[in-house]
């Protein structure tokens, strides 16, 4: 099972580096094929992302890819956001964790299957030229 692990680990970040969200598929992977509790797999998946963000920022600053102002309020109210949320993670029933999460990817998955936030990114950098 240790190399089936790494493999789905190794999938995973291959995913994340193309911006496919290999953290999802990851948690995906740790419950339903590792049947491991959903509040464990999300913490799991927090560490997972530790490590790949810090060279992703790194390459992406470097390349002049993050708007450093945004970067920053973004990166300020999303530790806000992942406080709160460890917090009512920790205080609801696993079952509804897991409902909540199936919902959030069914609805992140739709939306990127319709296109409708790239045809309006395309818009937007049109407006802007």
């Amino acid at each position: 099972m240790l190399l089936l692990d790494v493999l789905a680990a190794a999938a995973a970040g291959a995913l994340t580096g193309a911006g496919v969200g290999g953290g999802s598929l990851l948690l995906l992977y740790l419950t339903l094929a590792r049947d491991v509790p959903q509040l464990e797999a999300q913490g799991i998946n927090l560490l997972y992302f530790l490590a790949a963000s810090g060279p992703a920022l790194f390459f992406h600053l470097k390349n002049s890819l993050v708007c450093r102002q945004g970067g920053a309020w973004a990166a300020c109210s999303g530790a806000g956001a992942c406080i709160v949320g460890s917090w009512l993670a920790g205080e609801m029933d696993p079952v509804w964790l897991k409902k909540a999460f199936g919902a959030v990817l069914l609805i992140m998955g739709a939306r990127q299957l319709l296109g409708g936030k790239k045809q309006q990114t395309a818009e937007r950098q049109g407006a802007q030229r």
